[in-house]
């Protein structure tokens, strides 16, 4: 037996479609800007520098160890990335630019680590328990 669709389908199909697009009209409102997000740098495992994240500043600068190496580190348009390093294996030539929350460059035989953390304070707090 087949069954035709009534009208209370048709406005069920049109609620879930409404709910969808107002669900996608918020998330995209209540992204966070670039210009919340801050670059930390530390050299052994001190704190050497913060650098907001922004589309429009553009550093480039070298740290120096306790150790004797360095690495160039340089910062453009949001990004953060480590250009060059004297450390043996290179491997944080390789980690690539980062810009997001929680992302991390880590040198260890220079003991550099750059650390990309969302400056926002309604984000601290991720779960509250009872």
């Amino acid at each position: 037996m087949r069954e035709k669709i009534n009208k209370y389908d048709i406005a069920l199909i049109l609620t879930i479609i409404a709910v969808n697009i107002l669900i996608l009209a918020y998330g995209t409102l209540n992204t966070v800007d670039k210009g919340k997000k801050i670059a930390y740098i530390y050299s052994d495992n001190r704190l050497v520098g913060e650098y907001t994240l922004t589309d429009d500043y553009k550093t480039e600068f070298v740290v120096e160890s306790e150790s004797g190496g360095s690495n160039k580190i340089h910062i453009e348009d949001g990004y953060v990335w480590i250009e060059e390093a004297t450390c043996p294996d290179k491997i944080c030539l390789h980690q690539g630019k980062i810009s997001n929350d929680g992302e991390v460059i880590v040198c260890l035989p220079n003991r550099l680590m750059v650390q990309i953390k969302d400056n926002n304070p309604e984000d601290e707090l991720d779960v509250i328990v009872k």
